[in-house]
C-alpha cells in the first residue's frame, strides 16, 4: 500500500493544484505571481481554518502553494463562435496535459453554435479569471450565460467556492474573493457527478477489461471531498452508479469508495487501507477485480489511485472526458438550459 503523499509541493497542492494549460493567444492568467504571493496573517489563519491539510505547513509553504496555482481563462475554440445571445462557460478545477486537451475536445462542438469560454483553477485567492470569462461572453452579446461546473463532486470546497463567487451562497470555501458582476442572466447547471452518463462511461471502461463478469468485482474509486459529511453524500451518489454497473454489466459485485485525497494524510491512508481490504476480500472470494474511477482526466489523482490499488486490480486510466458520451452530457446540458 502506498500512503506516501509525495514531495512537499505535491502534499500541499494535493497533486492537482498546479494547473497547466497549453498556451494559446486567448488564454489569460489571472491574479497570481509565478514567484511568490504575500498573504496576511488573517488570510493564512482563514485558510488553515477551512483546509485542515494546511495545518501541517508553515506560512511560507502555504504562500508557495498559492503562488504556484494558476487560474486561467480563454475561449474554448479559437475559431469558434464569438457572438450570440446565449453563451456558455465551462468551469473546472484545472488540468495538466493531457487533461487540457481532453477538456477542450469534450467541449469542441459547443463553439460551433454558442460562444464558449472556460475558467479553470481553484479560485482560492482570486476570481479574476471567472470574471474575465463571463465579461468576454457578455461583450459578445450574451444576455444569457449557461454555467457548467465541470467536476465530479457535488459536495466539495471547490463547488462551494464557485457558489460563493456567483452569489449562490453567503460564505466562501477558501478566501472571500470578489464576486462576479454581470448584467447577463446566469443559468447554473448540475455537475455531471450524479448523471447516469457517468455510470455508462465507467461501465464501458470496465467492460474493456472484463472477460467473465459474473466472477468479477468492479471497484469505483474517487478523489473524494475533504470532510466526512461531504464524503458521505458523495458515496451515496457512487452507490447509485455501482447499482447500475452491477445490474447492467452483470458483474458479481461492484464496490466503491473515495480516498479523500485532500484530507489529512491519516484520513487518506485509512481510506486506502479499507479499499485494499475490500479488494483483497474479493480476490479471496475468487473474483478478478477491475478498477474504474470518477476522474475527468488522466490527472495526478489517477496516478495515485493506481499506486493505491493497481497491484491488486486491472486499472483503467482513462478519464471520463475521454469517452464520447461525456460530450453528449455537455450537449444535453446546454440544450436543456438554452431557453
Amino acid at each position: 500500500m502506498n500512503n506516501h503523499r509525495g514531495s512537499l509541493t505535491a502534499a500541499i497542492a494535493c497533486g492537482a493544484l498546479l494547473l497547466a494549460l497549453a498556451a494559446t493567444g486567448a488564454e489569460q492568467h489571472a491574479g497570481h505571481s509565478e514567484h511568490g504571493h504575500q498573504m496576511t496573517a488573517e488570510q493564512l489563519a482563514e485558510l488553515r481554518a477551512k483546509i485542515p491539510l494546511y495545518d501541517m505547513y508553515s506560512d511560507e509553504q502555504i504562500m508557495g502553494s498559492m503562488a504556484r496555482m494558476k487560474n486561467l481563462w480563454g475561449w474554448m475554440e479559437e475559431a469558434g463562435t464569438r457572438e450570440g445571445s446565449v453563451g456558455v462557460i465551462g468551469l473546472a478545477h484545472g488540468f495538466k496535459e493531457p487533461g487540457n486537451s481532453q477538456f477542450r475536445t469534450a467541449y469542441a462542438g459547443v463553439s460551433e453554435t454558442y460562444p464558449a469560454t472556460y475558467a479553470v483553477g481553484m479560485a482560492m485567492m482570486t476570481s479574476d479569471h471567472i470574471q474575465s470569462a463571463v465579461s468576454a461572453l457578455e461583450q459578445g452579446g450574451a444576455a444569457t450565460i449557461i454555467i457548467i461546473p465541470t467536476t465530479t463532486a457535488d459536495n466539495s470546497t471547490l463547488t462551494r467556492q464557485w457558489d460563493y463567487i456567483f452569489g449562490r451562497r453567503d460564505d466562501s470555501a477558501y478566501l472571500d474573493v470578489p464576486r462576479v458582476e454581470t448584467s447577463a442572466r446566469l443559468v447554473w447547471t448540475d455537475t455531471p457527478t450524479a448523471s447516469p452518463i457517468v455510470a455508462e462511461i465507467m461501465l464501458d471502461y470496465a467492460k474493456e477489461y472484463s472477460t467473465n463478469p459474473s466472477s468479477e468485482t468492479v471497484i469505483i474509486l474517487g478523489h473524494g471531498p475533504q470532510s466526512a459529511v461531504d464524503n458521505a453524500k458523495e458515496l451515496e451518489i457512487l452507490s447509485r452508479h455501482a447499482d447500475y454497473i452491477k445490474e447492467t454489466g452483470g458483474f458479481g459485485n461492484v464496490i466503491f469508495g473515495n480516498v479523500q485525497d485532500d484530507a489529512p494524510p491519516e484520513v487518506r491512508a485509512g481510506n486506502v487501507a479499507n479499499l485494499r481490504a475490500a479488494v483483497q476480500q474479493a480476490i479471496d472470494d475468487g473474483h478478478a477485480v477491475i478498477a474504474v474511477h470518477t476522474s475527468l482526466t488522466q490527472s495526478g489523482i489517477v496516478k495515485r489511485l493506481n499506486k493505491d490499488i493497481g497491484d491488486l486490480a486491472a486499472f483503467n486510466r482513462k478519464g471520463l472526458m475521454e469517452h464520447p458520451r461525456f460530450a453528449d452530457w455537455i450537449a444535453a446540458t446546454i440544450a436543456a438550459n438554452a431557453k
